[in-house]
């Protein structure tokens, strides 16, 4: 099994996988803050932050993502020529998340349906209304 894990991840300890982890999820979050606070409310985006939106609009794109990352962080000794550091896997999360935006952008099989989407948000907008506006008439 030893040998399997060394083929899959190279030559880390699962500290050390555990760590770059957590600095390529720093990474990801730096990436997807700064296109957050800069995202574009069209008609395809809802007017208010909807994590739900969020997560159907963006799942296939971090396929792309961790599988782009993966593929970095497994031969970076390789394509680089040496070793990998924490600075690195920061590096790595954000170009893998670019990669991973670039992929939605691009290929279709990694982009949702924003149109569809957006009735699907509607839709649920409109029931947490009601349901609001019939709790607060049972209050009265």
């Amino acid at each position: 099994m030893g040998e399997f894990f060394k083929a899959i991840f190279g030559d880390y300890t699962s500290v050390e996988l555990l760590g770059y982890l957590w600095f390529f999820l720093i990474g990801y979050i730096i990436y997807g803050l700064t296109e957050a606070i800069n995202r574009n409310i069209t008609l395809d985006t809802p007017p208010k932050w909807s994590w739900k939106f969020w997560f159907y609009d963006n799942w296939r794109r971090y396929l792309g993502t961790f599988l782009s990352t993966y593929i970095y962080f497994r031969f970076y000794i390789q394509i680089s020529g040496h070793p990998f550091g924490d600075f690195d896997a920061v590096t790595i999360g954000l170009v893998g998340n670019g990669i991973g935006a670039m992929l939605k952008e691009k290929i279709k099989a990694f982009s949702a349906d924003r149109q569809q989407l957006m009735k699907e948000y509607h839709a649920d907008e409109l029931k947490k209304a009601q349901r609001k506006a019939k709790k607060n008439k049972n209050k009265k």
